[in-house]
Order: C-alpha cells, then sequence, then structure tokens
C-alpha cells in the first residue's frame, strides 16, 4: 500500500472556517483516496492564509517538514487538491514538483491526476502549469487592487487595523460570506488624545519626544506607550483630516471622521520636519540633570529662541542659533540672550557679517511689525470686505471665461459659414476660389484650437480660484484668531504662530 500524505492551502485566514480547518481540500482529497485500491492515508499538513505568489517556498514551514518527511521515505504519495495548492510561482514551483519527483514521491492532484516529468513535454507541461497559476493570481492581484483603490476613492473603509482616535462601529452592513461590516467612528476617549497631539506639536512647539514624555505621564496605560516614532506616524496618517487612503490614492475629505484641520495637519509636518535636534556636550549633562524638568538646559531658560528656525545671516545665507552671553557683575552672573551666525564665529565659510546679535533688539522689532500686521489685518478683515473680495475675483473669472466662449461660439459660427461656401464652391456658385477657401478653413481650425484652449484654461482658472477663495476664508479665521490672542500666548505658541506666518527673516550688521 502507498503511504499518502496530504497538503491543503488557502491563501488568506478568512477562507479557514470556524473551526480553523479546511474541509473542502480535505474531504475531496479524502475521498480520492478511497477510490484509489492499493493507496492508504498516513498523515497531513496545513497551510492557513498562506500565498503561494507572494511566500517563497524556502519560507513555508509545511513545504520544509514535507521534504524532510521526503527524504525519511515517511510516506509515497504527495496529494493535493489542485496544483496551485503546492504554489502559482512559475520560477520555483515547478522545481518543487520535480524534486518531490526525483526523491521517489508520487506528485498527484485530485482534479488534474499526477503530475511525471519522465520527459520533456512532461517537463513543458508542468513548466506551463504553473506558469498559467502565476498569471491567475497576478490578474487576481490586479483585480483587488483596483476594487481596494475605487473603494479608497469613495470613502469606504477597506478593513484592517483601527487608526489611534477612532472605533469600529458595526451599522447593519453585511458583506459576503454573511460577514459584519465595520465603519470608521471617532472614539470619545482617544480622538481628543491625537487632536492634543497636534495642538502640542503644531501650537504649542513640542518635539515628539516631548510629546512622548507628556501623554505617557499625562495618560498612563501599560498597553500603550508612546514613543518619537510612535507620534511621528501618527501625524503623517491621513485619515485624522477624515480622507481614506491607499498609496497614492485620496479621498474627499469626510467631515464626520475629521480630527485636524488640513492647514493644521500641513503645518505639523512641516514644524517636525524642520526641527533641529539639539545635542549638548557631555560636560554640560550634570548641569542639565540638576535642572528642574521645565528648564533642562540654560540655552531654554537664558538663550533667545523665539524667532528660532526664521533667523538668517544676509551675509552668508545660513540660519542662525539662539543661545546667550554670560557676564558677570556685582550682583551676580547675567545672561543675555542673542542670536549668532555660526558661520562668523567660527569663520568656516568665510562670513563677512557681524558674529553676535542682540536678541532683544532683533526679536522687538519682529514683534512690533508682526503686531503692526495684525492690527491692520484687523481693521481689514470683516465681513464685508470679504465678501467684496470674492465677489470681484468671480467677476474677474467670469468675465474671462464669458469673453473666451463668446469668441469660441462665434468661431464656431464662422466655421459652419465656410463650409457652406465651399458646399456653393462645389457647385460653382460661391465667389471665393477653392485655394482661398483652404486658407480660410485652415486659419478657422488654428483659431478654434487656441480659443478651445483658452476657455479651457479660464474653467480650469475659476475652479481653481474657487479653491484658493475657500482656502483664504478658513486662513482669515485663523490669522483673526492669532491677532486676538497672540499677546497672551507662552512663548512656545508665539513661536509657532510666527512660524506660520513669517518664511524667513534676514538679518545683517545693520542691527
Amino acid at each position: 500500500m502507498k503511504r499518502v500524505c496530504c497538503l491543503y492551502r488557502v491563501s488568506t485566514k478568512g477562507q479557514v472556517d470556524k473551526s480553523d480547518d479546511i474541509p473542502m481540500q480535505r474531504r475531496e482529497c479524502m475521498a480520492f483516496i478511497d477510490r484509489m485500491d492499493d493507496w492508504v492515508f498516513y498523515d497531513e499538513r496545513m497551510e492557513k492564509g498562506v500565498s503561494g505568489y507572494k511566500v517563497s517556498a524556502s519560507k513555508r514551514d509545511a513545504l520544509i517538514e514535507l521534504r524532510s518527511m521526503a527524504e525519511q521515505k515517511l510516506f509515497d504519495v504527495l496529494l493535493v487538491f489542485m496544483f496551485d495548492r503546492l504554489g502559482r510561482r512559475e520560477d520555483e514551483t515547478p522545481l518543487v514538483v520535480q524534486w518531490f519527483v526525483e526523491h521517489g514521491i508520487e506528485v498527484w492532484s485530485t482534479r488534474e491526476g499526477q503530475q511525471k516529468i519522465d520527459t520533456r513535454a512532461d517537463k513543458l507541461i508542468n513548466y506551463i502549469r504553473f506558469w498559467q497559476a502565476g498569471g491567475e493570481s497576478e490578474k487576481i492581484s490586479m483585480r483587488v487592487k483596483a476594487a481596494h483603490t475605487q473603494m479608497t476613492a469613495d470613502g469606504i473603509w477597506r478593513g484592517g487595523l483601527c487608526p489611534y482616535g477612532y472605533k469600529l462601529v458595526h451599522n447593519g452592513k453585511i458583506g459576503k460570506h454573511n460577514r459584519a461590516l465595520y465603519d470608521l467612528e471617532i472614539d470619545e476617549i482617544t480622538g481628543p488624545i491625537v487632536q492634543e497631539i497636534f495642538d502640542l506639536l503644531g501650537r504649542q512647539g513640542y518635539g515628539t519626544l516631548r510629546a512622548a514624555n507628556l501623554l505617557n505621564s499625562k495618560y498612563p496605560n501599560p498597553d500603550k506607550v508612546w514613543t518619537a516614532q510612535t507620534i511621528r506616524g501618527l501625524i503623517r496618517n491621513p485619515i485624522y483630516t477624515g480622507r481614506m487612503h491607499m498609496n497614492d490614492t485620496l479621498s474627499q475629505p469626510i467631515e464626520s471622521l475629521r480630527l485636524v484641520s488640513d492647514e493644521d495637519f500641513d503645518f505639523c509636518q512641516h514644524a517636525i520636519k524642520e526641527r533641529i535636534p539639539c545635542r549638548y556636550p557631555a560636560e554640560r549633562q550634570k548641569e542639565n540633570d540638576s535642572m528642574p524638568e521645565t528648564a533642562k538646559t540654560k540655552a531654554s531658560v537664558y538663550g533667545a529662541t523665539l524667532l528660532s528656525g526664521l533667523l538668517y545671516c544676509a551675509h552668508c545665507g545660513k540660519r542662525m542659533v539662539g543661545g546667550y552671553c554670560t557676564k558677570q557683575t556685582k550682583n551676580g552672573a547675567y545672561h543675555r540672550p542673542i542670536y549668532r551666525c555660526y558661520n562668523g564665529a567660527v569663520k568656516a565659510k568665510r562670513c563677512s557679517g557681524q558674529t553676535v546679535y542682540s536678541a532683544n533688539k532683533i526679536e522687538t522689532a519682529v514683534l512690533e511689525i508682526v503686531r503692526q500686521y495684525f492690527r491692520s489685518f484687523q481693521g481689514s478683515v470683516d465681513a464685508v470686505w470679504q465678501e467684496q473680495m470674492r465677489r470681484q475675483i468671480r467677476e474677474r473669472c467670469d468675465t474671462a471665461l464669458k469673453a473666451a466662449e463668446s469668441k469660441l461660439e462665434k468661431l464656431r459660427r464662422q466655421q459652419v459659414s465656410i463650409r457652406k461656401e465651399v458646399l456653393k464652391s462645389l457647385d460653382g456658385e460661391s465667389a471665393f476660389d477653392a485655394e482661398m477657401l483652404k486658407e480660410m478653413m485652415d486659419d478657422n481650425k488654428h483659431a478654434l484650437a487656441e480659443a478651445e484652449q483658452e476657455a479651457a484654461r479660464c474653467r480650469n482658472e475659476k475652479l481653481e480660484e474657487d479653491a484658493r477663495l475657500s482656502c483664504l476664508k478658513e486662513q482669515y479665521k485663523h490669522i483673526s484668531d492669532w491677532a486676538r490672542e497672540f499677546d497672551a500666548c507662552t512663548p512656545d505658541e508665539k513661536k509657532m504662530i510666527l512660524a506660520r506666518i513669517i518664511e524667513k527673516i534676514t538679518v545683517d550688521r545693520h542691527y
């Protein structure tokens, strides 16, 4: 009697039944063994949720174990439901079959019979079979990817790990195979924590490590330990703007899922990207450790930091750093905040500018300009002014679009007239000769193409202006809020507001 070992495989866990089994393939294999007079069941192996296309044979535990058993001559026949259960890789699976056959193991399928390699034709059939199976896997992959891309674009939750700040809710939807489908909803407990993270990083000037330490102390939870890398990954997830995403595909924002505004989301990425990690010499470590938790270094207590990241030297173009100068007086040490051009200090780039600038002078001048800007902004940005400006922009776009469409319609009427004249020319009734009509037709065709491009450009410009106006309205709201709150903000909050409205400040020796 030939000892038979069966192999069952499914590509996803969802194909395994409730009893953690693959019953259909087992029933087919057992029925096939019963039909063979000289076969007896010996053992079986199962692969649950293992892709025969993505996972190499060298990484599949069941195949490795079957090879070991074959080398020990523990069974005589390897039986599968269909040969694609062995794998779907045309560059690898035919060699797996060949290996078993060369080691004296018969390879059978309940649907396709025995696979032999006695002749070159057998080897070709063996290769073609798995080449075809690989093609089917690629087609399935393309269909699944296309379906998921469409679901993402439509704003449908595709499943997977629930993002932090949300919860999965069953609203009665039932999918294929009678499985419950879940929808995302904002979690009442973790949702505000996500908003707090964006507020810490985007408005209060926290770094990711400092924010992680604050969250761990404020929300102690052994199951959720915050790290800097965790926060970096969280703030990059577009789901917090209410958008489903898959690779480069983004859905339209779903306001019921929005936790942060688009502006806050984008600025948070910018703020973290622009941060420069501070490193202090080892000899300062003891001094830092002896300070309070809120002030670990002298620079954070005495040094200039308000314009850090915004201030550049006008002579060498490099970013300036905040610091302090210490002077000994009768009453003790005096720490004067400064901004320093490091290139000028070390003569690294032959900077001809001033090395050290008084932080008080620069910050006073900058803050005065900012306050003037806020005052002028508050005086001009009212509802009437905004509506007038929006109306003017829309009227300008509408006027340009109407002119372009009017020109286009005129050229189309001319084209109809020229065609009528061509028909008259064929009957000998036209006052124009064929050469002149051809030139007129060519000129009209060229002008018509340009007019169509101009009309399309005007339509796109109108759509873009509408989008800009919506964005501008939101920016006005934010700037109006900052104008009212600026003087009452903490230094860290002021720094983040300045980073939103100022791109760059250059300083030269005249200060």
